[in-house]
């Protein structure tokens, strides 16, 4: 029997859509053709019909008539000309399918938001540890601060450490609200209440008194536990935001990386707690649950009273929409609604209790005139940073890199506005809370408290820095981290 030639079995082959009659047309057309222009035709065409035939390609497939068993087609004649296919490495083809690299594994596996909030627990817990070993000598009462000027031994409860000839610091009255945050009265618990305004911030002490379940033992160790868990979960809200930014969820550990809250953490002060508030009702308002944004505006500002800036540049935002008929008055302006009413309801029972508006009663602490206390500070501060301060040598050079290292983030959000993505509301409250630190007393700027007043300006200058696409976060972590470890080892030796 005779084997059927090569152009006869490409003859035979049937071609969807008309690709027979194709190919026959092309035969008598072309009938000089060459039998090897013959033969590359029809493998072209047999090639793209093959190519249809596969699972994944579109449409229904015809499956070409094939060479009777036993018959071996034959290939088209090899080109001289053409160059040869180098042999396939078999080490370069394990390796185009085998694992990925171990930068690329250590990069997925990072990319969890628990990932930073695990990093700022430990680095919470390594910073408390080692000021109670390094200068507390294991006596945690000793972060709250308390002086003979506001306190007196003999009254406060059993076993609390008290600084001799000292006015202390702030974390003895919210320890003192953590006994009894029912109780309103100037003194109470051997502790005087330095302003009525302290009466604002109960959020803290609150929670400091459910954690402890009322006992008066548990109090230091709650309000320390508190910012640690605090911390942790900003660490973890953080990377949330950061992946909902397309970053790395690493890069959550920016929110973190404010040296003001190293203070915080070693003094029993409210910042990071009112931090993670701020926060989560942010997050929350841009994953649409007004009630939860709700909830957590509304515990920030009975935490600490800056935090209202947020619901109020929401307000103000949502006000405008209305008013131009862009949206209509619905469940989202719960967000700012409540915490406002939550706010002055607050402000009226401290009325009831104390005789005067707390937020009016502070005595010249926190309000100023608007910029006189931040120019003198920061012209005084930088022309004098060998400036000694009792007891905290070498402050007033922290303080100038510390300002510094705030221009630069506040500086490059500012002029990132109009190229980030998120939300309007948020780009006003990060506007409104530059506005108002100019507008804080000088005990705020030349106290050398580490400027923990300012974190609401440098966790929205992170949160616009994150919504700019193409911005590159590395020169900015690079100042922020050195000086958060600074700060923290600076804590373990000074008070």
């Amino acid at each position: 029997m005779s084997t059927p030639s090569c152009p006869a079995i490409a003859a035979r082959v049937r071609y969807p859509g008309g690709g027979q009659g194709i190919f026959n047309s092309g035969l008598s057309r072309r009938g000089t053709q060459s039998w090897r222009q013959l033969v590359d035709v029809a493998s072209t065409t047999a090639g793209d019909a093959a190519g249809r035939d596969r699972p994944d390609s579109a449409g229904t497939p015809e499956t070409p008539s094939l060479p009777a068993p036993g018959k071996t087609p034959c290939p088209a004649p090899a080109d001289p000309a053409a160059p040869q296919a180098a042999p396939a490495d078999p080490a370069a083809q394990a390796g185009s399918i085998g694992r990925p690299g171990w930068r690329s594994r250590v990069r997925a596996a990072t990319d969890r938001a628990g990932v930073p909030g695990l990093i700022a627990l430990v680095a919470a817990l390594a910073a408390i540890e080692g000021r109670l070993i390094l200068l507390d000598h294991g006596d945690i009462t000793k972060l709250l601060r308390i002086g003979t000027v506001y306190g007196n031994p003999a009254r406060m409860p059993h076993g609390v450490f008290v600084f001799r000839r000292s006015t202390g610091y702030d974390g003895q009255f919210y320890y003192r609200l953590a006994l009894d945050p029912a109780n309103l009265h100037k003194t109470a618990f051997g502790i005087t209440m330095d302003a009525p305004y302290r009466f604002m911030r109960i959020g803290y002490s609150a929670l400091a008194w459910l954690v402890s379940l009322g006992h008066y033992t548990a109090v230091p160790y709650a309000l320390v536990a508190i910012n640690v868990a605090a911390l942790a979960a900003l660490g973890y809200l953080g990377g949330l935001l950061a992946r909902e930014a397309g970053r790395h969820a690493i890069w959550g550990l920016l929110l973190v990386g404010y040296f003001g809250l190293m203070d915080s953490l070693s003094r029993d002060l409210t910042e990071p707690l009112g931090a993670l508030c701020l926060i989560a009702g942010v997050l929350a308002y841009r994953k649409r649950h007004p009630l939860l944004a709700a909830a957590a505006f509304s515990y920030g500002v009975l935490t600490r009273e800056t935090v209202l800036v947020a619901p109020v540049a929401l307000g103000i935002v949502r006000v405008i929409q209305i008013a131009r008929r862009r949206d209509r008055p619905g469940p989202a302006d719960l967000a700012w609604l409540v915490p406002a009413v939550v706010f002055a309801a607050w402000e009226v029972v401290v009325k009831v209790a104390v005789g005067v508006f707390p937020i009016l009663a502070d005595d010249g602490k926190n309000v100023g005139l608007p910029i006189t206390a931040a120019v003198h500070a920061v012209v005084h501060n930088y022309a004098h940073p060998t400036t000694p301060v009792p007891g905290a040598p070498g402050a007033v050079i922290i303080w100038d890199i510390e300002f510094a290292v705030l221009v630069l983030f506040a500086a490059a959000a500012l002029t990132s506005l109009r190229a980030t993505t998120i939300p309007v509301y948020e780009r006003l409250a990060f506007v409104l809370y530059i506005v108002e630190i100019f507008c804080l007393a000088a005990t705020n700027w030349d106290g050398y408290a580490d400027l923990r007043s300012f974190v609401e300006v440098y966790l929205f200058a992170v949160l616009v820095l994150f919504g700019v696409p193409r911005r590159r976060l590395a020169a900015f972590a690079a100042c922020a981290a050195p000086l958060v470890i600074l700060v923290a080892l600076y804590r373990t030796q000074i008070s």
